[in-house]
């Protein structure tokens, strides 16, 4: 072999070498451009998936919150109604209670009164009787109207809260069975 021979397969040797190399390089190049090209890619998904659950959390706290806040503002104004139907109750009672004694003792004083007219003992006795009659009376018609008072203020009283137990069953177990 002869150096101009030696010469021409080692350039053709070192050509496609370089041949290699520089499809190597561009195959690495594209390579390396195709992962930044593909890694920016799921980096800008990842990032626009995560914004859009941190906003659909961000809601959904918001939503619950809201919920939280009418739930409780329900129960504020359940128990406000409630007591506010107790402490009108309460003064309707002893406002009747205040009456009824006022009455009572007007009634007893005027039987008291007749008693020193009494001429006779029969007198007396029909007095008693009538005294004892007229009490007896007057405490079972004022025990039922003190019933009366007393029930229509408990039922009162319940009424918001039952109204707003029933909201919460609705609310908050119905959904869990369908």
């Amino acid at each position: 072999m002869t150096t101009t021979t030696a010469k021409a397969t080692k350039d053709k040797v070192t050509a496609a070498a370089n041949d290699t190399a520089e499809t190597i390089a561009a195959v690495g190049k594209e390579t390396l451009e195709s992962v930044v090209f593909m890694s920016a890619q799921a980096a800008a998904e990842s990032y626009k998936n995560a914004a859009q659950f941190s906003k659909e959390q961000l809601d959904a706290t918001k939503t619950g919150y809201e919920k939280f806040a009418a739930y409780g503002k329900g129960n504020l104004e359940a128990y406000s109604a409630a007591s506010a139907a107790m402490i009108a109750g309460f003064e309707a009672y002893y406002e009747h209670l205040v009456d009824y004694s006022k009455n009572a003792v007007a009634q007893n004083m005027e039987m008291v009164q007749k008693l020193y007219t009494a001429k006779t003992p029969q007198d007396a006795l029909d007095l008693q009787f009538e005294a004892v009659n007229t009490m007896v009376n007057r405490v079972i018609s004022e025990g039922t109207k003190f019933n009366k008072l007393a029930a229509d203020t408990m039922t009162k009283f319940v009424q918001p809260l039952k109204d707003r137990m029933e909201g919460n069953v609705d609310a908050f177990v119905k959904p869990f069975l369908g």
